[in-house]
């Protein structure tokens, strides 16, 4: 009886203490601990416990680190090793995370897109629709800011290279088309010095990966971790073997709109392969905006891109350009 009347009173005092925080709107690291470590002690065991936590964080805000990590790692562990398949997301388990944490349809706190960004980077697998909802996120926020600052900058690194995330081997288009929209809107701003690197890596990986003729063949080459990591190392050792591999095949085939202008292509990367870099010349550099349908100023983060390209892959720059003229021309 003495313990059922102590786990009674602890019940009672700790939903006081719930609806005081529900009030007042913040909490204490002491209360943090107590709330995770007592009610949620043996784990969650269900969804009704993990939509209780979310509430409560809906409540707390962004205010306490301690509870931001003891919450991202309850919805952690409840769903890769509570819920079936364990190391999972499955569809469903995507929609209810969506359902959690959207309000209108946007992400609403930093903790909530770092759980996703937290449960895609060890999940062994998960939908696409959870990356794209949780990059539109960091997009979104990005945007809001008026500026990419080196923690949302990291953010946005960490959502491409997530292993569960979309396309797991290469950038997607979708992926390149958010990643230009939000360069778009925050193109003057004062961004970190890594939005820049991380913009070009990213949409360099796209562009190789659409005109290559079996992508998959070169998954390890290609793979986006290598890729937004900080070293340059993996993106000079593929150009350097694949040179002479751009005048062969079907490279450039995917983004032209006929033979012709691949087979011109291909002859034009043979030639700036064997020149300098310095073949992407300043009237050249516009190339890949044009193609995308914009024509504007060239920002920080696109003049990487096209150092890059100067620097690592003239004959890819050059063939690239040739099998899009049609294109531009439509």
């Amino acid at each position: 009886m003495m313990n059922t009347a102590l786990e009674e009173s602890m019940e009672n005092e700790m939903q006081l203490m719930m609806a005081r925080i529900a009030h007042l709107g913040e909490i204490s690291e002491a209360d943090a601990r107590r709330i995770v470590n007592e009610i949620y002690k043996d784990g969650i065991v269900s969804r009704d416990e993990a939509e209780t936590l979310f509430r409560l964080n809906d409540q707390l805000a962004e205010r306490d680190p301690v509870w931001v990590e003891r919450f991202i790692e309850a919805i952690k562990d409840f769903l890769l090793t509570r819920e079936a398949p364990e190391g999972w997301i499955t569809d469903d388990e995507a929609d209810w995370l969506i359902t959690q944490t959207g309000r209108d349809n946007h992400i609403e706190t930093t903790s909530e897109i770092d759980l996703i960004l937290t449960l895609l980077r060890y999940a062994d697998g998960a939908p696409e629709k959870l990356s794209r909802y949780c990059l539109e996120a960091v997009s979104r926020r990005i945007i809001e800011n008026g500026v990419a600052d080196d923690a949302m900058t990291e953010r946005m690194r960490r959502v491409l290279f997530a292993p569960a995330g979309e396309s797991s081997l290469f950038v997607s288009r979708h992926e390149a088309t958010v990643l230009f929209k939000t360069n778009d809107a925050i193109a003057t701003a004062s961004n970190s010095k890594v939005w820049n690197t991380i913009f070009a890596r990213a949409v360099l990986n796209h562009l190789v990966a659409a005109a290559h003729p079996d992508p998959v063949s070169e998954a390890e080459a290609l793979r986006r971790e290598a890729w937004l990591k900080d070293n340059n190392s993996s993106i000079s050792g593929f150009f350097g073997r694949m040179a002479n591999a751009f005048t062969s095949g079907t490279w450039f085939d995917k983004v032209s709109y006929n033979e012709e202008a691949a087979a011109r292509a291909r002859y034009m990367a043979k030639e700036a392969a064997t020149k300098k870099a310095a073949i992407v010349t300043d009237d050249e550099e516009n190339w890949f905006l044009r193609r995308l349908g914009w024509d504007k100023s060239v920002s920080p983060a696109e003049r990487e891109l096209i150092e890059l390209l100067k620097r690592e892959a003239p004959g890819f720059a050059q063939g690239l350009k040739e099998a899009t003229k049609s294109i531009e021309a439509a």
